[in-house]
Formats: structure tokens, sequence, C-alpha cells
């Protein structure tokens, strides 16, 4: 399995899956002309990354730094939370990061949060 190192655009995030490190990171703008087959090959690597994985002593690490998502990111996100929720792998932190002067943003941290109380979400505030 490659890593995926995606470079950010004017509609799409910023993109770091990296296997050794225990890295996932999304980070910029979401808002790609067809979402889903833009995620595609992330939630299928998350898919054989989480589930398959046999080592469920690792540490995974996922960053949630989105500046702006669609709604069609909102189902992806969604999707990225249900694969980590169903992982063997025990220690996996999720951050998610959001500028301290946007409610929504907070309110999205609260959304994904109250639906997966079992990952144990950690809001990250910052100023833009």
């Amino acid at each position: 399995m490659d890593n995926i190192l995606l470079e950010a655009t004017d509609n799409s995030p910023k993109v770091i899956m990296d296997k050794d490190k225990g890295l996932i990171e999304f980070e910029g703008k979401s808002y790609p002309e067809n979402t889903f087959a833009f995620y595609r090959p992330i939630t299928e690597w998350l898919k054989g990354y989480l589930l398959a994985y046999s080592d469920e002593s690792a540490n995974v690490c996922i960053n949630f730094k989105f500046l702006y998502f669609n709604s069609a990111t909102t189902q992806i996100i969604f999707e990225i939370l249900d694969i980590v929720a169903e992982s063997k792998v025990k220690e996996i932190k999720i951050y998610w990061y959001y500028d301290q002067e946007s409610q929504s943003g907070f309110e999205d941290y609260e959304d994904y949060s109250e639906e997966f109380p079992e990952l144990n979400i950690e809001a990250v505030t910052y100023v833009s």
C-alpha cells in the first residue's frame, strides 16, 4: 500500500495519508467537482489501512483542517469516521481544527463528536 500525498487545489484539500508515520490529514477547502470520485481512492486506502491492519497497537493521528467543505464532503467525512469506528487499531487520535471566529466550524465538530462519541474527537481552535 503506497502513501497518498495530494497537493491542495482551489477546490480540493491537501491530503496526507502516511502509513509509516500513522498520519492522515485533510487541509484546505473541499468542494471538488466530483466529490465522490475525488475521495473514493482515499476511503479505499483507509479501509485497507485501518480495517485490514494487523498491528492493533499502532498509533494513528487524523487531522481534519478544513477551511470550507460542501455537503457532499460532509457525507465523506461521515464515511471516514465510520471506517475509523470499525477499525481494530486502539490508538487513533482525531483532531478537528476550526477557526475560533467560526461558529459553524465548532458546530461541525459538535455534530461529528455527537455522532461518534466513542472516537473522542478533540476540538482544536486556531486564529485566522
